[in-house]
């Protein structure tokens, strides 16, 4: 009798224990840990290039990672924007496609006076109310919100779709206007009413190369709200995270190299020390007229290709921050590639490097901003065992 009492009442015990360790088990897979983790940003980058995969070799499963499979891809959409869902039944990643040669991609990226990070918008006669920041004065890129809000149903129903199959934790990734837009979409989906996803829902943010998304007081909030679960990858000599436009905002001395990039190409911008405040003041505020009158154009571009859009009114300021806790990766070094070039002409021939006789590729401009060389490098800062074994550290198709 002693012993059957001893015997049910072990197994009431290992049934509370087996209980306590699942609601436990249940709670630690129910979000995601704090902070940067080796194995998510491996997984995001490679996600990433399966867009570059696919326009280069028409698959993209030899840069996936295993127990990964894609479960839904967009299509183009809004300006010629894509994003696919990949999943390996623990967490979801929504990776959105970077800019493409298409113009109205560029329009996207040039769209960059700014407008309020909380109010509406119009689009197809369909009023759109978002919420981005709920700081004040917080102001966000016109083109990437407005992309971000015409793709937003069917974001959200993504993310519904994930919780659906039982999976709650998800990363929204990019590379180059595709980090923005991620960086833009974690924003927007964080301050939805609480009752559009499951209550175990967490997001966390991988972006690489990604160009700046809104201003100063939109960074601060974003990066305080996000500071532990939002990563903006960065190649140190890769200049498009650089842009649209930053300066200090203590002195007003313009960033040199932004300038350059945007008025004077590679042409060196130095403001004298004498009369710096002056001449910086003047330039900044004829540049802001110069933004609003083209995104104004831009506004009308915009019209014509979707109907009718109805954008808030832009706001007083062009100075972007970065956003994300910033994680740098090494350069890229630039591969010493011969050339056969004995049936070429000798104009053909000019676009190689000569040296002792041996013709080789010359690094173009956008080298260190390529989405595989982003891949490259974060296998050899953060997985030294796969970077070793990667076969091609490069892909000819980018040089």
């Amino acid at each position: 009798m002693l012993l059957s009492s001893v015997i049910k009442t072990n197994r009431v015990m290992a049934k509370h224990i087996i209980i306590i360790t699942l609601l436990v088990t249940a709670k630690c897979f129910g979000q995601f840990n704090n902070g940067f983790n080796t194995q998510e940003v491996v997984s995001s980058i490679a996600a990433c290039n399966t867009f570059n995969f696919d326009r280069q070799f028409g698959e993209h499963q030899d840069i996936l990672p295993a127990g990964f499979a894609l479960n839904y891809d967009s299509g183009v959409m809004a300006m010629d924007n894509k994003f696919r869902v990949f999943d390996n039944g623990v967490y979801g990643i929504i990776s959105f496609r970077g800019s493409t040669d298409k113009i109205i991609s560029w329009v996207e990226n040039c769209y960059a006076a700014m407008i309020p990070a909380k109010g509406s918008m119009t689009v197809k006669e369909k009023l759109y109310e978002y919420t981005f920041s709920k700081t004040d004065s917080a102001a966000v890129h016109s083109g990437y919100a407005l992309t971000v809000i015409m793709l937003s149903e069917n974001i959200i129903a993504q993310v519904r779709r994930l919780n659906q199959k039982g999976i709650h934790h998800i990363i929204i990734t990019g590379h180059s206007q595709g980090g923005a837009l991620a960086t833009l979409t974690r924003a927007y989906l964080e301050h939805l009413p609480k009752h559009t996803f499951s209550k175990a829902t967490t997001f966390k943010t991988y972006a690489f190369a990604a160009p700046m998304s809104g201003n100063h007081e939109f960074a601060n909030n974003y990066n305080r709200l996000f500071k532990d679960s939002s990563f903006l990858v960065v190649n140190p000599e890769d200049p498009i995270p650089e842009l649209p436009i930053n300066y200090n905002e203590d002195d007003k001395l313009l960033h040199k190299e932004t300038i350059a990039s945007w008025i004077f190409g590679e042409a060196e911008f130095d403001v004298k020390n004498f009369g710096k405040h002056i001449l910086v003041k003047l330039f900044e505020d004829g540049l802001k007229n110069h933004i609003k009158h083209s995104n104004s154009l831009i506004n009308k571009f915009v019209d014509f290709r979707f109907g009718q859009v109805e954008m808030p009114e832009f706001i007083d300021d062009i100075n972007y921050y970065p956003t994300g806790k910033i994680m740098e990766i090494d350069s890229f070094e630039f591969p010493q590639v011969e050339v056969d070039v004995s049936n070429m002409t000798v104009g053909d021939r000019e676009k190689f490097t000569e040296v002792e006789g041996k013709y080789y590729y010359k690094e173009k401009s956008f080298f260190q901003h390529k989405p595989y060389g982003y891949y490259v490098h974060v296998l050899k800062k953060w997985d030294t065992m796969a970077y070793d074994k990667l076969e091609n550290k490069f892909l000819l198709t980018d040089l």
